[in-house]
């Protein structure tokens, strides 16, 4: 049964610009339809006890462990992610949303192409690795122009060469990289396991700050269906497609995070009710 995600920063955001407890604005998204979080390794290393707590209070579950490595430099793979694997196991997550490394500016072709190719067999291994975890693992289009899964190809690469490897669909950041995610997600369909909601406008609303997509587009952040995306048509075919899973409702940047939040969880339960 799908189930409406968002993420622990979100919450934060909430927490901060409500004057608000961090519980309080939990509460709220609860209260809201709010069943998950995405909480990034950042926010759960070293505090795996607070994070069990405050969600196990509300009855709230982690949808997946956003978790940042270095794979294209750094080879010993087993020592990074070893302390992640086990914070999922001790919190009885099973999905890690995995960010296996980024280019540095100045780095010649054929050095990416080799940090690449370490970043596919870094996953791999963490695959491995993951599986006496009780751990998956997902990508998404990162929207980044030094993150060599940005777009399409990209993550057919790593799908391709990562068996264990699942695709968390995100159609805003493939508009980052100046694709449609109408043209991408045929090439991904099969391997999606995890939906990122996150919607893009191209003015702003809220006086927020815009990211520059690579084409030179300036893309503002957007409640979840009250952007330029069509997202509509992509829940329609998700459900179409039997898809039950987690959707994430993401709006990193927005100036009012609970008006983002209430109108996307509503915009999405309407979706789904349909």
């Amino acid at each position: 049964m799908a189930k409406i995600a968002t993420f622990y920063d979100h919450i934060r955001d909430i927490s901060r610009q409500e004057q608000i407890s961090f519980m309080e604005a939990l509460q709220l998204a609860k209260d809201k339809g709010v069943e998950a979080l995405e909480v990034s390794a950042n926010n759960v290393l070293g505090r795996e006890d607070e994070v069990g707590q405050e969600l196990a209070m509300l009855d709230l579950d982690i949808a997946s462990i956003p978790a940042y490595f270095d794979f294209g430099r750094d080879p010993d793979v087993q020592r990074q992610v070893a302390p992640i694997l086990e914070a999922a196991q001790f919190l009885g997550v099973d999905r890690l949303l995995v960010i296996p490394g980024f280019f540095d500016p100045e780095d010649s072709p054929q050095q990416r192409e080799e940090q690449t190719q370490r970043m596919v067999e870094g996953v791999n291994r963490l695959g491995e690795l993951g599986e006496s975890y009780g751990v998956s693992l997902v990508m998404e289009d990162y929207d980044s122009p030094l993150a060599p899964f940005s777009n399409t190809a990209g993550l057919l690469r790593f799908l391709q060469g990562c068996p264990k490897l699942s695709c968390a669909f995100d159609a805003g950041n493939f508009l980052f990289a100046g694709e449609d995610w109408r043209q991408a997600y045929p090439q991904l369909r099969d391997r999606i396991a995890h939906v990122h909601l996150k919607d893009r406008a191209l003015e702003s609303r809220r006086g927020e700050e815009p990211r520059e997509a690579l084409d030179g587009t300036l893309l503002y952040p957007a409640p979840v269906g009250g952007g330029a995306l069509g997202l509509e048509e992509l829940v329609a075919q998700l459900l179409r497609d039997g898809y039950d899973g987690v959707y994430t409702l993401e709006h990193y940047g927005a100036v009012s995070a609970w008006e983002y939040l209430s109108q996307s969880t509503e915009w999405l339960q309407e979706q789904l009710s349909r």
